[in-house]
């Protein structure tokens, strides 16, 4: 089931509801079509006043008790999903009205299942069944690959899934304050993340599943700053993963041991 298309994306982030409002009865009266005839009331008694109408509710649990299938071609356009305050939402039960409302909560809240939440084109996380898994509050993260014929993802999972930069997902939204459902904005507690708001908004345009758009200058610069940063995080990398190996190179070997002092001759060293 692919993401419903409904607005922008990540670096806007500003999203509304809309709601249907019921139609006001108008205040226009009809010509009297002749003599107004007043009818008396009858006195009803207190045990023949009509029962109040029950309320009917609707019962939407079944949604939660869905199973979240995911492929890879749950995982279009960025673009195409809901913006929120600089990410994207949406939902792949359907249930983007729920997620909305979470996701433009002042106080948060558990967000649906089937929820689906990205900030960059490929990075997702999606809200699985309850009970999925006690340790992500049910949330599953997902690495994508991405390209013009769509989506492949390359991992999934918890905490074993890890971003471009070597960290996993987990550790980092697990630092958000409980009622924000381990999703990270500003001000959730979650800890910085290395790449700057313009950059987002440069992976966003940048979607290779979208539709082209044009690039301004700060996009490009971004983008440039970008590969550079990701540049140098990988030196970094590949330099830890080699400094052990240099260390044992270069480590000392161990002394011999002595050689066993030769017997004194009777006589010899006697002055």
């Amino acid at each position: 089931m692919r993401i419903t298309k409904t607005a922008v994306l990540f670096s806007s982030l500003s999203l509304l509801l809309s709601l249907s409002a019921c139609k006001q009865p108008s205040n226009e009266q009809p010509e009297a079509q002749g003599p107004v005839v007043s009818v008396a009331t009858p006195d009803v008694k207190k045990s023949e006043a009509a029962a109040p109408q029950e309320e009917v509710l609707i019962d939407d649990s079944d949604a939660a008790e869905k199973t979240v299938e995911i492929t890879d071609k749950d995982f279009g356009c960025i673009r195409d999903m809901q913006p929120v305050r600089g990410m994207y939402v949406g939902n792949l039960l359907g249930n983007i009205d729920a997620t909305i409302a979470v996701a433009n909560s002042e106080e948060g809240g558990v967000y649906p299942p089937g929820t689906v939440v990205q900030i960059v084109p490929s990075e997702a996380m999606v809200k699985r069944e309850a009970g999925f898994n006690v340790a992500t509050n049910d949330w599953e993260f997902f690495v994508l690959d991405v390209s013009a014929e769509g989506s492949k993802i390359a991992s999934r999972g918890g905490e074993e899934v890890k971003n471009p930069f070597g960290q996993d997902c987990l550790s980092c939204h697990a630092q958000a304050e409980l009622k924000w459902d381990m999703v990270c904005e500003t001000g959730h507690g979650c800890d910085p993340i290395p790449i700057t708001r313009d950059m987002i908004v440069a992976l966003q345009k940048t979607d290779k599943r979208c539709a082209p758009m044009e690039l301004e200058d700060v996009d490009k610069q971004a983008l440039g700053n970008l590969g550079k940063l990701i540049e140098g995080v990988k030196a970094q990398a590949a330099a830890a993963a080699a400094a052990p190996e240099a260390a044992e190179a270069t480590e000392v070997a161990p002394p011999a041991p002595e050689a066993d002092a030769a017997p004194v001759k009777e006589g010899e060293g006697k002055q």
